[in-house]
């Protein structure tokens, strides 16, 4: 008996062991760095900076007003923590240079949007407003669409379908946030397909941007798996950075949830929708812009670099392509097919929201918003604007890709 109780002992062991294997490679995805030593501060412009641990109560106060308790319920795989003074850094697939660590080195976005300012300097631009657009089954919106959408970029190998504010406005946003689901498109070598919001300033020579939503980039990461991803640029860095990989940038704060880790929970077309909320707000007190899951502050972006009179653009939406402007072949985005109003079965973003230059936090305008997507062939969008009240404004996007140049 003592025998048999032994063999039982040795077998639960192994079985224990088995369960308790670590996911290949997960550790050398980031490494645990002294929180003052981190890339951001190793910049001239961050010498007296003074480093935010925490959101300010005002900042906290505002979060707090959002409605859906779902905001807490995190999916990120991040069990393993750093020791205390120290923040996890996510450790790019390759040492990309600047040119190469994001698919617009050949004209940015921005670059492009004030190209596209310049033009129309005289002219109104079209505005297209809640129309749904690019899907296969939605015929009956063709005579709705202009026969040649405005581009916000000419590189053939980007593409996106999103909902933005008004080229035209004078107003400034402190902040924007959604509640995504987290989907995992079927991408490719060099390709890259993201949920993704978009805070811009544009004025003059000045530009500089925060990016932030889920990503699936086989460029930046060792997988094709989806991760919490985040872009910026500035005056300082205008081919711009992914992450916390350049001085003066990103500053990483909490010690486990990181940018560049992975969901470990993937949306089920049809079935269950694991979702995630982000924001990124200027903080009241600090003016720096602070990207939180629900109430929870994952780092921030310093207020010398970025914003300093608020955004000028918002966007929100899907943006896909390849970092070779060469590739023929463009990556799915969101599901993989053209959207629907069946949430269960397309990638959305919900509770769409910005943050006005009181900062108070509100539902977007439907009447400040208008529709892009660049290529209705391959990508489709619908803004729902309010669905009910668990929803708010809505927005569901994504397509099969595929030969996409027109």
């Amino acid at each position: 008996m003592a025998s048999l109780w032994l063999k039982f002992f040795s077998l639960c062991l192994i079985c224990i062991n088995g369960i308790a294997k670590p996911i290949p490679n997960q550790e050398t995805e980031f490494e645990c760095v002294s929180m003052y030593k981190q890339s951001a501060l190793q910049h001239p412009q961050m010498k007296n900076h003074q480093i935010q641990t925490r959101p300010s109560r005002e900042l906290l106060s505002m979060l707090s007003t959002s409605n859906d308790n779902t905001i807490t319920k995190i999916v990120l795989k991040g069990s393993e923590e750093c020791p205390q003074g120290q923040v996890p850094i996510h450790k790019p697939k390759t040492n990309l240079t600047n040119n190469l660590i994001h698919p617009q080195h050949s004209g940015s976005l921005l670059k492009q949007a004030r190209r596209i300012k310049k033009k129309r300097k005289n002219r109104s631009l079209t505005k297209i407003q809640n129309k749904p657009f690019g899907s296969a089954k939605l015929k009956s919106q063709k005579s709705k669409r202009p026969n040649h959408p405005p581009k916000l970029f000419t590189e053939t190998h980007l593409h996106y379908a999103v909902v933005r504010t008004f080229e035209n406005t004078t107003k400034r946003w402190r902040g924007a946030q959604a509640l995504f689901n987290i989907n995992k498109p079927r991408v490719t070598q060099n390709q890259f397909s993201k949920a993704w919001i978009w805070l811009n300033y544009i004025q003059g020579n000045s530009m500089s941007s925060i990016q932030f939503g889920w990503a699936v980039h086989t460029k930046l990461y060792p997988d094709d798996r989806p991760r919490l991803t985040t872009f910026w640029m500035s005056d300082q860095q205008p081919k711009g950075c992914y992450n916390a990989l350049c001085p003066g940038g990103y500053v990483q704060i909490h010690n486990s949830i990181y940018p560049g880790l992975l969901y470990d929970q993937i949306s089920v077309p049809g079935g269950q929708q694991h979702t995630v909320h982000l924001s990124v707000s200027e903080d009241p007190v600090t003016k720096n812009w602070v990207l939180t899951i629900g109430t929870i502050m994952i780092g921030y972006w310093p207020h010398q670099s970025y914003m300093a009179q608020g955004a000028s653009e918002v966007y929100f939406g899907g943006f896909a392509g390849t970092a070779l402007s060469q590739t023929i072949i463009s990556p799915p985005m969101g599901t993989g097919d053209f959207p629907t109003k069946d949430l269960t079965r397309s990638c959305f973003m919900k509770q769409l929201k910005y943050v006005l230059e009181d900062y108070s936090l509100v539902d977007i305008n439907s009447n400040e918003v208008e529709e892009y997507v660049d290529n209705p062939k391959c990508y489709g969008l619908m803004f729902l604007k309010y669905v009910d009240f668990d929803s708010r404004e809505t927005l569901t996007f994504g397509g099969p890709g595929g030969q996409c140049i027109l």
